[in-house]
């Protein structure tokens, strides 16, 4: 099975041209992309208390007080001043670069997709203008390298955009639960 695999990818490889070398590059950048976006939503650089308390008070809507209390006695000794914003930013900065700079990746490979479109089909009308029997293997030839950079531009954009769509949810989730973290610490000051 791993044989017809590799035979597969190859025959996509020799087939799909430049764009399809391009695109397996993308592919890998975007992989990587998500893969670090993915780790971000773990809370790695979470200050005060523990990425699991976070992730904990992030995703709830009913707090236990003591939690809020072990936070706000936390804040009030490690960030005197504008607590929130500066944890805001340790918790959530590197997402907020991370997502646009994905979101470009995966617009780029339906355009490099076009790209071996419009590549495969100039060797598809240059084969079409020659009249010998090299003509049909550059007609074919053309054809196939625009079908297939097509197809995996598509799908390398498609599937990517609908994973970094949902770990986009996952962030607003986790922003709106910090929305509530703060305005329950501003009640307990209250």
């Amino acid at each position: 099975m791993m044989q017809e695999l590799f035979h597969e990818l190859r025959i996509l490889a020799t087939e799909g041209g430049f764009s399809f070398w391009a695109l397996a590059l993308l592919a890998f950048g975007i992989a990587f992309s998500l893969l670090s976006i993915s780790q971000a939503l773990r809370l790695p650089g979470a200050p005060v208390l523990s990425q699991r308390h976070w992730k904990y008070m992030l995703t709830r809507r009913d707090i236990p007080p003591q939690l809020l209390l072990k936070l706000q006695k936390a804040l009030n000794e490690d960030f005197p001043d504008d607590p929130f914003h500066q944890i805001d930013h340790l918790l959530f900065s590197k997402l907020d670069r991370r997502f646009p700079f994905a979101f470009v990746l995966i617009g780029a490979a339906p355009l490099l997709g076009l790209l071996g479109t419009v590549s495969g089909m100039l060797t598809t009308f240059n084969g079409i203008g020659a009249a010998d029997a090299v003509a049909t293997d550059a007609i074919s030839g053309g054809v196939s390298e625009a079908l297939i950079t097509t197809q995996a531009g598509l799908v390398i954009g498609v599937v990517a955009l609908l994973a970094c769509s949902f770990m986009r949810y996952r962030f607003q989730q986790l922003r709106m639960g910090f929305l509530r973290v703060e305005a329950s610490i501003k009640q307990l000051k209250d």
